[in-house]
């Protein structure tokens, strides 16, 4: 059965689509992002044979995928880069909401995406609570930076330290209270997860709920490669014919907080697990930095989760020595 691919540019206050009839002529509607309007306008449609495509624009397209998944409709969410590269690709000159839309049914003519995985309600919400933990861990630093400038003004305001003072205790009081909510899974499949997660040397409860939260359980995930992609830290090229040879380093493009908390379970599996161990100890053997080593040894470690948690079996840390 042939798909009828819809493009949607989305704003706060409106929805750009954009679709082809049977005659290759371009049909263009607006409706307003509420709910309201977008279940009406999908009613319209034969939803068995549609397939929507949109990019993510963080809040503001959440009532639009809240319908969709509501009512068990195909949909696939492509990231601004993604959207971006295929618009230079077309050779767009133009940059509308009209043109993004029809950019984005073109898009999905010719890539054919699959549907996007959702996450579970409970995930959702951890993913927000997670988001707001950083931004709450962020707030109490940027106090602190602030007091701690004061610190060297003999003529500070005692009102404006005490202030600070007092801010600082409540950010560090609700940052206590969501990193108990955050890091603390109860449903079934993904306390599950963890339990496999956590049998890997160097990984804690932390860090795998961390993971858990960020790759929305590995479910949109084939193998580690993807999964290191998607948190920024494989390494990027910047070569060019045969005289550039830029300087290499890690993407970058995922969340940092998730990085930082697999740089710190990597501390502890360059010490006890095995394989970890014994890459970071040949690579510093080699002369690389210890930077570069621990960067393999949080590679080592996804390659490890990963695949504990696709053969559903706990890890081994003697196995690399036993096989």
């Amino acid at each position: 059965m042939e798909k009828h691919f819809y493009g949607i540019d989305i704003s706060k206050d409106s929805l750009q689509i954009a679709y082809q009839n049977s005659f290759n002529q371009w049909q263009d509607t607006i409706i307003s992002n509420e709910i309201d309007s977008i279940e009406k306008w999908l009613s319209l449609l034969d939803l068995k044979i549609t397939h929507l495509v949109y990019e993510y624009t963080g809040t503001y397209a959440l009532r639009l995928t809240y319908c969709l998944e509501l009512l068990g409709a195909n949909f696939s969410i492509i990231t601004p880069k993604q959207s971006k590269g295929f618009s230079q690709s077309l050779k767009n000159t133009s940059k509308t909401d009209k043109s993004d839309a029809r950019m984005l049914c073109v898009y999905g003519q010719k890539h054919q995406p699959e549907n996007t995985a959702i996450l579970s309600e409970s995930l959702h919400q951890k993913r927000q609570k997670f988001n707001y933990l950083i931004t709450l861990k962020s707030e109490k630093q940027s106090f602190e930076n602030r007091l701690h400038a004061l610190s060297y003004d003999p003529k500070s305001a005692i009102i404006i330290v005490n202030s600070i003072k007092k801010i600082i205790l409540t950010l560090e009081s609700e940052i206590k209270a969501i990193q108990q909510e955050v890091f603390t899974i109860s449903d079934d499949e993904n306390t599950k997860l963890q339990t496999l997660m956590t049998s890997v040397v160097g990984i804690g409860v932390v860090s795998a709920n961390a993971l858990i939260i960020a790759t929305n359980g590995l479910k949109d995930f084939e193998n580690s490669s993807q999964v290191a992609k998607f948190l920024g830290i494989c390494p990027t090229d910047n070569d060019s014919g045969s005289t550039i040879r830029g300087s290499r380093a890690i993407a970058k493009s995922g969340a940092t907080y998730v990085r930082t908390i697999l740089f710190m379970a990597a501390r502890s599996a360059r010490k006890y697990n095995i394989a970890c161990k014994d890459i970071y100890e040949r690579l510093r053997a080699k002369g690389k930095p210890h930077k570069v080593a621990m960067m393999a040894v949080v590679h080592k470690l996804i390659k490890q989760v990963v695949a504990v948690v696709k053969n559903n079996s706990p890890f081994d840390n003697l196995y690399a020595f036993t096989k």
